[in-house]
């Protein structure tokens, strides 16, 4: 089935547990039916969202160790590879080597390294120096990546299929988003959302796709409930990738917005039909026979991708108001400060428990602008981003968090403290971890002349075009 374009042909092998041997050999296997040879300095991008704490918040929401460890000796293997260097940026505001400690990383790169015939190397994208690309896209012209990234010979990537709180999925095309240092990914991370992450491919479009579908997260993509499907994924084209991933999680093309910006800004393929099925699963039937596993589509499936609904799900007596992003027009942000609502009070959810919720301020976040009048009723009132508008009365105090977008990290930084429910990001084991972290990632950005590169590039490009 499927076009006869050899780039539209995705790989599939069943893989039932994490075996770094039974993987390593399906790596290998996907290399030879694609012809692909890695060569010289080989860029590997993993997918981490968050790793702590894996018995209470799972570890679902980054790619398998196991799975990270076999596709990197594999690649190792190949002769013509002079080195690798595997590299990420994590949520905004956590510190990526935080994340890497907590998902085993370190540990695996030093297993491999032992077997290696090459250098293997870990870094985080947060701490190393950037060099400008052209992007010439909607949003971004150009696009600071790591330098790494930019002088490698070629790209893999290795996503994790999970189900996405505003996208639907996540896979190859997103992990885009990853390359992206905090100051770059909070632009246009709004309703434009979908436009800048089908830029990003021109920067960022892997050579090479292993994607790790042996357990899939399902619910929040930061804090995912997993479930077993028992593939590897193998592709050399991110498009046909995604699309059986979201096949797979029983979603088509137009349920993905940024696959559906993608193909209509000319990527392709622009659906199932048009992808090669090859491997252990040779049609869309197999496809969905296969996605079985994954029901029901229940509660879970979808948790946290409608915050009015879990707050009722919860018996909270915390509010919720959304309007559109602009007088006039109607339409709401999807995209923006409403995803980090969701993987704040997500986050919550899986640090205190459900009967957290129950027992909360009774307080009212708004976000966008609401036409209807609000009665805080003498609690609290939070207006989440730069467009947040209401007619608020009665509120005991409003606190505007006037930032476009609004993240997790910041809600918990400013607000955090305010809802009567205990957080992660006030437990002092986790600052313990987070205060040490981020002093050992500053002093990486010292060594490496990070801090003077952006220091530079705000003297150069923002500082003296304002004066």
């Amino acid at each position: 089935m499927g076009s006869s374009d050899p780039g539209n042909t995705v790989f599939i092998k069943r893989c039932e547990d994490y075996d770094r041997k039974r993987i390593e050999a399906i790596v290998a296997e996907g290399m030879a039916h694609f012809n692909y040879r890695p060569h010289g300095r080989v860029m590997v991008k993993p997918n981490v969202v968050f790793a702590y704490n894996t018995e209470r918040f799972g570890s679902t929401a980054f790619t398998a160790t196991p799975l990270v460890g076999a596709s990197l000796t594999a690649l190792a293997r190949s002769s013509a590879v002079k080195r690798i260097d595997m590299g990420e940026n994590c949520a905004v505001g956590m510190p990526t080597r935080l994340c890497y400690q907590n998902a085993g990383y370190y540990d695996e790169v030093a297993r491999v390294n032992q077997e290696a015939g090459c250098p293997v190397g870990i870094f985080c994208m947060d701490e190393e120096p950037r060099e400008s690309v052209f992007v010439g896209g909607v949003v971004h012209d150009n696009l600071r990546i790591s330098r790494k990234m930019a002088r490698a010979d070629t790209k893999v990537y290795l996503p994790k299929l999970k189900c996405h709180c505003v996208s639907n999925m996540t896979g190859a095309v997103k992990l885009n988003i990853g390359i992206c240092s905090d100051d770059e990914r909070a632009i246009r991370h709004d309703f434009m959302l979908n436009e800048k992450i089908v830029d990003l491919l021109a920067p960022g479009y892997p050579d090479f796709i292993v994607m790790d579908a042996i357990e899939v997260g399902v619910g929040n993509e930061a804090f995912p409930s997993p479930r077993q499907l028992g593939l590897v994924i193998m592709g050399t084209n991110p498009m046909a990738v995604d699309i059986v991933g979201a096949r797979l999680l029983g979603f088509d093309l137009a349920d993905v917005p940024y696959l559906q910006t993608a193909v209509e800004r000319g990527y392709g393929p622009s659906g199932i039909d048009q992808v090669i099925l090859a491997g252990d699963l040779k049609s869309v039937a197999d496809l969905d026979e296969q996605a079985q596993r994954l029901l029901p589509y229940d509660d879970a499936y979808t948790r946290w991708q409608d915050v009015g609904r879990e707050l009722e799900r919860l018996q909270s007596p915390m509010r919720f108001y959304w309007g559109s992003y602009h007088a006039g027009n109607g339409r709401k942000c999807l995209t923006g400060c409403v995803m980090g609502l969701k993987m704040f009070l997500g986050s919550i959810e899986r640090y205190a428990g459900a009967e957290a919720f129950a027992v909360a301020r009774p307080v009212t976040f708004v976000i966008g602008r609401c036409d209807e009048t609000i009665d805080a009723r003498g609690e609290d009132v939070f207006l989440l981003g730069s467009c947040a508008r209401a007619d608020i009365i009665n509120a005991r105090k409003v606190t505007h968090l006037d930032k476009c977008f609004t993240t997790a990290g910041d809600m918990n930084l400013a607000i955090g403290h305010k809802l009567g429910m205990p957080a992660v990001t006030r437990d002092p084991v986790f600052l313990r971890h987070l205060i040490g972290s981020t002093l050992r990632a500053s002093v990486r950005k010292a060594v490496s002349m990070r801090y003077v590169q952006d220091i530079h590039h705000f003297v150069t490009k923002n500082l003296i075009r304002r004066v």
